[in-house]
């Protein structure tokens, strides 16, 4: 039973002494908090914006496309664009790693 308690003292300890675990417990921390704070609330931002703007296009009588038509002539520019971003990133994780 002391052997089994020593075990996991050195266990707690070492990943809790570790400065790379410490660090990295941070940064998660940080991210966590980011997307808690900033993702999330755009998200919602846009959802309501999307709502509120809903109203205003039923009250004029007018369809998605005719309210909408900025985002349907960029659409194809997005997705081209969001594309190249994750390319560029598997592309700099690939050369980072050596794979």
């Amino acid at each position: 039973m002391v052997d089994l308690g020593v075990d996991m003292f050195l266990i707690v300890f070492d990943v809790l002494s570790s400065p790379i675990l410490i660090v990295m417990r941070v940064v998660r921390w940080l991210l966590a908090r980011f997307i808690n704070e900033h993702v999330k609330s755009f998200i919602k931002r846009m959802v309501h914006w999307f709502m509120d703007h809903r109203e205003i296009r039923l009250e004029r009588g007018q369809s998605m496309f005719r309210y909408y038509w900025y985002l349907w002539l960029l659409s194809p520019f997005m997705v081209f664009a969001l594309w190249m971003l994750i390319a560029a990133m598997i592309g700099f994780r690939q050369g980072v790693t050596g794979a």
